[in-house]
């Protein structure tokens, strides 16, 4: 088991090692090869699916208070031109 000491080396041993250019463009080729893998990616869907609406998707209410707003905006632009 790793005492509390040996993980923050660890932490401090891998920060100094990926601020090397090279460790950097190695670890974002695994990232992309990692974000492919079949598990992955269904993990990554599910957590979307559970976010999307705290997240502030368009739903219907705001879809129509939109559209609401742009013919109003429309209406006033119209108005002002015939002026």
């Amino acid at each position: 088991m790793r005492t509390e000491q040996d993980i923050i080396n660890r932490k401090e041993a891998n920060q100094r090692y990926y601020k090397l250019e090279e460790n950097k463009e190695q670890k974002r080729n695994y990232m992309k090869a990692y974000r492919e893998r079949p598990y992955v990616k269904a993990k990554l869907h599910e957590y979307y699916v559970v976010n999307k609406m705290r997240w502030g998707g368009i739903t219907k209410a705001k879809k129509q208070d939109n559209e609401l707003l742009h013919a109003k905006n429309s209406e006033r632009f119209i108005d002002d031109a015939q002026r």
